[in-house]
C-alpha cells in the first residue's frame, strides 16, 4: 500500500472520541434525564412500579452493556444501545426518558452504520492494491484457552444466579402465603435512613423503602405471624429479579468471549492455506504489538498483536532454548513484511516474515483519534534494541548557550479548554454526587464519582504536563507521577518522529509533546547537559515522586466519598 492510498485508508477510520468519550457522556446525560423525569411513586395497585419487573432487569443489561463495551467492542456496544432503545420505547412510559434514550439510540445507530461503512471502505481500498498470493503454513494447535475457561465459568455463574433467585422467590412466597395485612403508621426516619413504622399492636419495625413516606402517613404492610422479623410494604414487594440481570450479563459476556475465541481459531487454520499478501512496514510498539505502516513507512495504519507458533517444523528436533531465542528475535523485528488477509479494523490478518508466520492474537486496531490528540507510534518497547545494520542517526551538536536553569522545556500549544474543563469537572461532579445522593439515587451518585475520577486524571495529565531540565536531572511530569532522569545515566540523545529518545543503559525514555520548531534546540540543550554531567561520579537511579495530578485526583475522590458518607449518615 503506497503512502497516498494509505493516507486515504487512514481517513476512513472512525475517530475513537465518538465512542470512547462522546457516547459515554451522552449515556450519562440520558441516565440523569431519566432519573429527573421519573416522578412515579410506588403503588399498591401496580406493584411493578417498585416491585419485580423482569423486563427491566433484562433491559438494564443492554443499557449498561452499551456503556461498558464501548472501550472493548464498540460495535457490540452501539448495537446494545440500539437494542435498549427498542426496549425503552416498548416498556417505559416516562416521556423524558424516552426522549433522552431516543437521542442516544439514534446516535448509536448512526455510529453503527458509520463503523460498517468505514470497514467496508477500508477493505475496498486495500483490495485496489495488486497483491500476490502467499502460502501460509499451518498453525499450531490452540487447545483450550483461558478465554474459554472464563466463558464456561460465567455460564456457571449465570446458572447459579438463577438458582439463588429461585430459592429467594420460594422463601418469599412462603412468607406471603402466611402473611396478614395491617396498616402501619410512619413515625419518622432513623439514623440509618430507614423508615420507622408503628404497627397496630404498638410494635415498631424499620424498613429501607424505595419511595419517600411522610411522617404520619398510613402505609399498608404485610406481616408474617410466624416470623416477627419479616415485613413487606404492600406497594414495594421483594424484588429478586436483579439476579436476572446478573445471569444475563454473565451469559452475554460469555457469549462475547466464545465469539472472540472462535474468531481467533478461524484466523489460525490447522492446514496450510494461500492468501493475498500486501507489503507493509512493521515495527515493535511499546505495548508489545506490531505497528503496521504503509510500504514506504510514511503512514501509520494500526497495531496488531501477534505471536509466532511455527518456528520449527514438527519433524525437526531443536532445543527449546533455540526456539525461544528465535521467537524473541521475531518479536523485535523491524522492517518489511507481508500482511495476509483483510486490512480493516476488527480483522484478523497474519504477518509473514520470510517463511515464518506471526499469528494474530487480537483484532487489528487503527490508531485512536481524539480532538486533542492522535495516537502515534513514537514510543519504543521496553526491550527495544537498535538493529546493528541500521544507519546511525546524525550526531546532535551541543548547544553553545544553555538557558537559565531550571528550564521548562517549550511544549506544543495545549487545547485552550483543558484547564477550564478540569476546573468544571472538579466543581460540577461533587455537586452532582451530592444532588443524586440527596435524592436517594445512590447508583447515579457512585457512577458520577467513578466517571469523574478518570476524567480528572485525563484532563489533569494534559493541563499539567511539564518537562523541566536542571543541571543534574530531567523531570518529566506525566499523569500521577513525575519521573526524574539523572543526566549522568543518559548515554545519548536522539531525535525521533514526535519527540526525543534518551538512551540510559538498556532503557529508552521518550520525551514527547515538544514543540516541533523547538525540537532541535531542545535536543542540543539536552546534549550539553548530558556532556556536562559526565564528572565520574556514581550514577543515580531513576526516581519518581507524586505529581499534582495525583493530589488533585485524591482530593476529588476524597470529597466525593465524604459527600456520600455525610449524605448517607446525615441526610438533608
Amino acid at each position: 500500500m503506497t503512502g497516498a492510498l494509505a493516507a486515504r485508508w487512514a481517513r476512513t477510520v472512525v475517530p475513537s472520541w465518538t465512542y470512547r468519550w462522546l457516547l459515554p457522556a451522552l449515556w450519562l446525560g440520558a441516565i440523569v434525564a431519566s432519573t429527573v423525569a421519573d416522578s412515579g411513586t410506588c403503588s399498591v395497585e401496580n406493584p411493578t412500579v417498585c416491585g419485580p419487573d423482569r423486563a427491566f432487569s433484562l433491559a438494564v443489561v443492554a443499557c449498561f452493556a452499551s456503556l461498558a463495551l464501548l472501550w472493548w467492542q464498540p460495535s457490540a456496544a452501539v448495537l446494545a444501545g440500539v437494542l435498549f432503545l427498542v426496549l425503552e420505547l416498548r416498556y417505559d412510559d416516562v416521556a423524558g426518558a424516552q426522549v433522552a434514550w431516543s437521542i442516544y439510540g439514534v446516535l448509536s445507530a448512526l455510529l453503527l452504520i458509520w463503523i460498517f461503512l468505514s470497514r467496508r471502505s477500508q477493505r475496498s481500498l486495500s483490495a485496489r492494491m495488486p497483491r500476490g498470493q502467499v502460502q501460509v503454513p499451518a498453525a499450531a494447535p490452540l487447545g483450550v484457552t483461558i478465554r474459554l475457561l472464563v466463558a464456561a465459568g460465567l455460564v456457571l455463574v449465570g446458572a447459579a444466579g438463577l438458582g439463588v433467585m429461585h430459592a429467594l422467590d420460594q422463601r418469599e412466597e412462603t412468607h406471603v402465603r402466611r402473611a396478614v395485612e395491617k396498616i402501619a403508621v410512619v413515625k419518622g426516619i432513623n439514623d440509618d435512613g430507614e423508615v420507622v413504622l408503628q404497627l397496630p399492636d404498638g410494635a415498631t419495625r424499620s424498613v429501607l423503602p424505595l419511595d419517600d413516606y411522610d411522617t404520619g402517613t398510613q402505609v399498608p404492610v404485610l406481616v408474617d405471624p410466624a416470623d416477627p422479623h419479616w415485613l413487606r410494604l404492600r406497594a414495594e414487594p421483594a424484588d429478586n429479579t436483579y439476579w436476572y440481570s446478573v445471569a444475563s450479563a454473565a451469559w452475554a459476556v460469555s457469549f462475547l468471549f466464545v465469539l472472540r475465541d472462535l474468531r481467533l481459531r478461524r484466523a489460525r487454520p490447522r492446514t496450510s492455506w494461500s492468501g493475498p499478501a500486501m507489503p507493509v512496514r512493521i515495527d515493535r510498539h511499546y505495548s508489545d504489538a506490531f505497528t503496521v505502516r504503509s510500504a514506504d513507512g510514511t503512514v501509520l495504519l494500526g497495531f496488531l498483536h501477534t505471536e509466532p507458533d511455527d518456528l520449527v517444523p514438527a519433524h525437526t528436533a531443536a532445543p527449546a532454548k533455540l526456539t525461544q531465542e528465535w521467537a524473541k528475535t521475531l518479536r523485535r523485528y523491524r522492517g518489511d513484511a507481508l500482511l495476509v488477509g483483510d486490512l480493516a479494523e476488527g480483522s484478523w490478518p497474519t504477518l509473514m516474515i520470510g517463511t515464518h508466520a506471526l499469528r494474530p492474537t487480537s483484532p487489528f486496531r487503527a490508531p485512536r483519534q481524539l480532538p486533542w490528540y492522535n495516537e502515534t507510534a513514537s514510543r519504543l518497547p521496553k526491550d527495544f534494541k537498535p538493529a546493528e545494520d541500521a544507519p546511525a542517526p546524525p550526531p546532535i551538536e551541543p548547544a553553545r548557550e544553555v538557558p537559565t536553569l531550571p528550564w521548562e522545556v517549550p511544549l506544543r500549544a495545549r487545547s485552550w479548554w483543558n484547564l477550564p474543563a478540569l476546573v468544571a469537572v472538579l466543581l460540577v461532579a461533587p455537586l452532582a454526587v451530592g444532588t443524586f445522593a440527596t435524592w436517594g439515587d445512590w447508583c447515579a451518585a457512585v457512577l458520577v464519582t467513578g466517571i469523574g475520577a478518570p476524567l480528572v486524571h485525563s484532563l489533569g495529565s494534559r493541563a499539567l504536563f511539564r518537562v523541566t531540565a536542571t543541571a543534574t536531572d530531567l523531570w518529566i511530569r506525566t499523569g500521577w507521577l513525575e519521573r526524574r532522569l539523572s543526566w549522568r545515566v543518559v548515554d545519548s540523545v536522539e531525535v525521533e518522529e514526535d519527540g526525543l529518545s534518551l538512551e540510559a543503559g538498556d532503557d529508552w525514555h521518550v520525551v514527547g509533546g515538544i514543540a516541533d520548531k523547538e525540537l532541535a534546540n531542545v535536543a542540543a540543550v539536552f546534549e550539553t547537559l548530558r556532556l556536562r554531567s559526565h564528572t565520574g561520579l556514581p550514577e543515580e537511579p531513576i526516581a519518581r515522586r507524586p505529581s499534582p495530578v495525583l493530589l488533585i485526583n485524591a482530593i476529588y475522590v476524597a470529597v466525593c466519598v465524604l459527600i456520600l458518607v455525610l449524605t448517607r449518615w446525615n441526610p438533608f
